[in-house]
């Protein structure tokens, strides 16, 4: 028995608060697998870029490496939004069979840019970096405009850990009455591992909780050089994180302000990351520090930092969480 089944056999008095926990902890697993998809394509580029001898295989294999990546990514954000599987499903069938005509098809054929090379392996690699994310490639045709896809349809109708968040107020009582208050701060702290079992008998305070990234997020929240990042982003925006000792997930309760954070910060850099989603009114320039990737779209931002040190961690979310908290 897996611990989210053994999670969801405990009797507990807020079934919300346990489902939220579970939601939340299976968001990670979804971002893992966004993660090794990127982590592929950087390798691919790699390849193509450097001085690197590879064969039809390694390309091949890249391939298949995504396709299985992208539908884990696909059953992942399924588990966490069901009524979004026959659409993603449909999708994630047309990839498929991309990359099976590139698999079994005329090096050139998705009009990729020039190689560096005429061998057929390195132009069968630029094909297949044009269907990852070629510039000149409509977006509902490549992987990255699909993960684009799975991400808001996750995000957008997951709400709050699966919550639904469209009463805020509601939702805002559910943390209150669940006893999930901090004590010395305007934020809902939930344990994911604790509190999934039982509710806390009393309020904690910050100092109550061993995570790491929370610390990191909270070491300069009145820091004077802090920046204003939306209109929004104001006193009183009601905030939930959701932390373990190396994970943190970081959600706005306000409705006009969308902004997730997930990081995880084990001290192990080739895991750990930040991953950021907000709404167009944030100006991520103004949040961020440098070193993200950002991703426009028609409904919304996303941002992230992969491989990143231990350094690294602590002074992004301590930038992140002054230019947010203060």
């Amino acid at each position: 028995m897996t611990i989210l089944e053994k999670l969801k056999k405990i009797s507990h008095k807020e079934p919300r608060i346990r489902h939220f926990c579970i939601q939340t902890i299976r968001f990670k697993k979804f971002l893992e697998n966004a993660r090794a998809l990127l982590d592929l394509f950087d390798d691919g580029h790699e390849k193509v870029l450097g001085e690197y001898i590879f064969d039809r295989h390694y390309v091949v294999s890249l391939i298949d490496g995504v396709v299985e990546r992208l539908g884990m990514m696909v059953y992942d954000a399924c588990v966490l939004v069901p009524k979004s599987g026959e659409g993603l499903y449909v999708t994630y069938d047309k990839h498929k069979l991309t990359a099976g005509n590139l698999i079994g098809g005329t090096p050139g054929s998705l009009a990729s840019a020039p190689s560096a090379s005429d061998d057929p392996e390195y132009q069968l690699l630029s094909d297949v970096l044009q269907w990852f994310n070629g510039k000149h490639a409509p977006d509902d045709t490549t992987v990255m405009g699909f993960m684009k896809q799975i991400f808001f349809s996750v995000i957008q109708f997951d709400a709050i850990g699966g919550i639904e968040s469209m009463d805020v107020m509601k939702t805002r009582a559910l943390f209150e009455n669940s006893g999930v208050a901090a004590t010395d701060m305007g934020i809902y702290l939930v344990d994911l591992w604790k509190d999934a079992q039982a509710l806390p008998e009393e309020r904690r305070s910050i100092n109550d909780f061993n995570s790491i990234p929370l610390k990191h997020l909270l070491m300069d929240v009145s820091g004077k050089e802090a920046k204003t990042g939306s209109e929004n982003i104001q006193n009183g925006v009601a905030w939930v994180a959701a932390v373990s000792e190396y994970q943190l997930s970081l959600n706005s309760l306000k409705p006009d302000f969308q902004f997730r954070l997930e990081t995880l910060a084990s001290g192990y850099e080739h895991s750990d990351f930040i991953f950021i989603f907000a709404d167009k009114s944030a100006i991520l320039d103004k949040i961020l520090p440098a070193g993200f990737h950002i991703e426009s779209t028609d409904y919304g931002q996303f941002a992230w930092y992969l491989d990143m040190s231990a350094k690294n961690i602590e002074d992004s979310l301590m930038i992140i969480g002054r230019n947010l908290l203060s």
